[in-house]
């Protein structure tokens, strides 16, 4: 769509959705970009932003480059790229914004120390479950709440991802976790989990989130000599390599082998 802006035609200004609702935009993200219900929300989200911002497409990017970090202009640059160039048929609005190259910077985790001390500040026993159980299984928050649980085999069966950017396969929780897992529903949320974490890191001053534990498995598990193909399977990582796409075996037989002989502990 082409607006007028004082007499003079610009096809660059802010589009205004007069036409389609963002309902719409939400069926095109789920239908025909397949993607999952977090990365809809996430789009959703920041095109809410753009649009109360009454900035055009320009003023907006200028001035989320200014105040927010690499990640989050890429963030924005995604969902507004989706909505004019992939929704709207309207690539000329966003064409000339390029994403920005987002250097790599060594990750450092939390020790065994800072783990215990996180562990002890959460408030409630399903919280320290919770946190247990996402340490040693490098699953998702979301996998893991809405996940099938084997406790005889201790067995973690996350449901099918709803878009194609993620996968999950199977997983298992520790000796550590079975020693205080009670079988109860966890009946809590994402968001309430983050909340939760996000308190508890500012009163200790370690700075962690539940995505974090997914990195500290990860650790544990290749410090015990576990091969990276099969740390990607347990965190639902999509294989790389063509050994670990064609010819690894992911039976669930092998993967219980393989967890329980690695015999991670996040605490101990």
């Amino acid at each position: 769509m082409i607006f007028e802006n004082d007499g003079a035609v610009h096809k660059k200004e802010k589009y205004y959705t007069n036409t389609f609702s963002m309902s719409d935009f939400k069926k095109f993200l789920c239908v025909q970009k397949n993607l999952s219900g977090a990365t809809v929300d996430n789009h959703l989200r920041n095109l809410k932003v753009f649009q109360q911002s009454n900035l055009n497409v320009q003023e907006f990017m200028e001035q989320v480059k200014i105040t927010k970090s690499n990640a989050t202009y890429k963030n924005y640059l995604s969902a507004l790229k989706i909505y004019f160039r992939d929704f709207l048929k309207q690539p000329e609005i966003i064409e000339d914004f390029k994403f920005p190259a987002i250097g790599f910077k060594p990750k450092i985790l939390p020790n065994k120390k800072q783990l215990i001390t996180f562990y002890d500040a959460l408030p409630l026993p399903k919280y320290r479950i919770i946190f247990i159980m996402l340490g040693s299984s490098g699953l998702r928050v979301s996998e893991l709440l809405s996940a099938k649980i084997d406790n005889a085999q201790r067995m973690i069966i996350p449901q099918s991802h709803d878009g194609s950017t993620k996968n999950a396969w199977i997983s298992f929780y520790n000796e550590e976790t079975a020693e205080i897992y009670d079988e109860k529903p966890f009946n809590t949320s994402r968001n309430t989990i983050s909340h939760v974490f996000k308190d508890v890191a500012d009163k200790t001053g370690i700075n962690m989130s539940a995505q974090t534990l997914r990195s500290v498995f990860a650790r544990e598990m290749s410090k015990a000599g576990v091969q990276d193909r099969y740390i990607d399977c347990f965190c639902g990582r999509t294989p790389q390599s063509v050994l670990a796409r064609h010819y690894s075996d992911y039976s669930p037989e092998v993967l219980k082998e393989i967890y329980s002989k690695a015999n991670i502990k996040i605490l101990g």
